[in-house]
């Protein structure tokens, strides 16, 4: 019979210090600081490093970085600070190991971003925000936005990667053309005589945004689905920029980093906010996180100070990944001067963005609404295709599924509902 001293149990708290003992030798270390100068007092920061999970293959640490610039209040900014990252976990099966975590992030973003604009939308408060959303995974980098605040990357050999999308109507001839098709109308502001100013907006309302979460006022067409970005880091690491219009404004990206270049990551977001409000004054809320993604016991990434090539050079330089694989633990040697593109999407459509047809296949259960994550009766779930011009074709399992209520929110955002039916049609308190 054997002793009690051969089957002592190891406490889990000692198990998760030997896993990250053992990690820290492959993963890199995140160092990031933020600065701020506020006019309005309507943009927020969310900074959370060293997240723990235990994976299916052992323990695994994330960290996240959103920047929430608000907009006729602050309440939807507050909202989605504060419920945001619990929505995209929610969306995500507990059973995943580290790979398949990795893989359902773009799909589980997705969810999460909707969830919460949904849920903020029955508070009845007409607030709106963009957000710019990261999530660090060793060295993959996952972004998700709406809005027009910019996620911008420097690899450590010089290379400049835009990982966010702009969604003002200015610069999305096919954003316009979904507003209008949906029910809204796009045009500058009338000051009468025929005269037109400014930026292009949606109306009613008079948002020049296409994307954001909240906005309950201007119309269901103004959707809160992000754009999602996914790329792998060569070793070497990088450096990170996010930051809110008032700093895209007045800064370009190559100039961001040129000034705030050598500095530590809270000097450097200090610098890149004093950069922005030199060149155009304090006119908007200006708010910047830096984020260093560098190799262990290196202390700041070895950043070139030559010229940076132009956009369309640098996007060429994206390798993409093979579809047919799900994993992300790539064997093969990564040339240093590529920065890996894993997964990138855009559209606005739902049916297209929480589709099954994606590594991780069986992400959604049967009998769960794949962006509340309330628990249906069989028969309950609707097809996220329903209404789609092939939906004839789908067999009555083909999911996923959302419930009536999702079914409803979907619906109007595709311009098939009016815009305010149902519960969202509530007066403010």
């Amino acid at each position: 019979m054997s002793s009690k001293s051969e089957h002592q149990t190891v406490p889990l708290s000692v198990l998760l210090k030997r896993e990250l003992e053992n990690e820290k030798i492959e993963r890199p270390e995140i160092s990031q600081g933020q600065a701020s100068q506020s006019k309005k007092g309507e943009d927020f920061t969310f900074l959370k490093t060293e997240c723990q999970r235990v994976a299916g293959d052992g323990v695994s640490t994330y960290s996240v970085f959103g920047l929430f610039d608000g907009h006729n209040g602050s309440a939807a900014a507050i909202y989605s600070k504060e419920n945001l990252l619990n929505n995209v976990l929610a969306a995500i099966p507990s059973d995943l190991n580290r790979d398949e975590w990795v893989a359902a992030l773009p799909r589980a973003l997705v969810a999460g971003f909707v969830k919460t604009d949904k849920d903020f939308q029955e508070k009845a408060q007409t607030s709106g925000t963009t957000v710019t959303f990261v999530i660090i995974e060793g060295w993959i980098v996952t972004v998700a936005s709406v809005g027009d605040s910019r996620c911008i990357l420097e690899s450590a050999e010089g290379g400049i990667y835009y990982l966010s999308a702009d969604h003002r109507l200015e610069c999305s001839v096919e954003e316009r053309e979904r507003i209008t098709a949906s029910g809204g109308e796009v045009g500058r502001l009338n000051t009468g005589g025929g005269t037109e100013i400014g930026p292009l907006r949606c109306w009613p309302g008079g948002l020049c945004l296409s994307r954001s979460i909240g906005d309950m006022d201007v119309g269901e067409f103004i959707v809160p689905v992000p754009h999602v970005k996914q790329v792998k880091l060569s070793n070497a690491g990088g450096r990170i920029i996010i930051s809110s219009d008032g700093v895209w404004d007045a800064l370009s990206a190559e100039t961001a980093f040129e000034c705030s270049r050598g500095m530590a990551a809270d000097a450097a977001a200090s610098q890149i906010v004093k950069e922005a409000v030199q060149v155009k004054g304090l006119r908007d809320d200006t708010t910047c996180i830096v984020i260093d993604v560098q190799p262990p016991e290196k202390p700041t990434p070895p950043l070139p100070a030559t010229k940076k090539q132009s956009k369309g050079v640098f996007m060429s330089m994206f390798r993409k990944k093979p579809s047919e694989s799900s994993s992300q633990n790539d064997k093969e040697y990564c040339e240093p001067d590529v920065v890996e593109e894993l997964f990138e999407e855009g559209s606005a459509m739902l049916s297209e963005r929480l589709d099954s047809k994606y590594p991780l296949c069986n992400m959604f259960k049967l009998f769960m609404c794949a962006v509340c994550q309330v628990e249906m009766k069989p028969g309950e779930g609707i097809s996220i295709h329903e209404g789609d011009s092939n939906s004839g074709k789908l067999r009555p399992w083909d999911g996923p599924f959302l419930c009536s209520s999702c079914q409803e929110k979907k619906e109007a955002m595709e311009g098939k509902r009016p815009s305010g039916d149902g519960r969202y049609s509530s007066g403010s308190d």
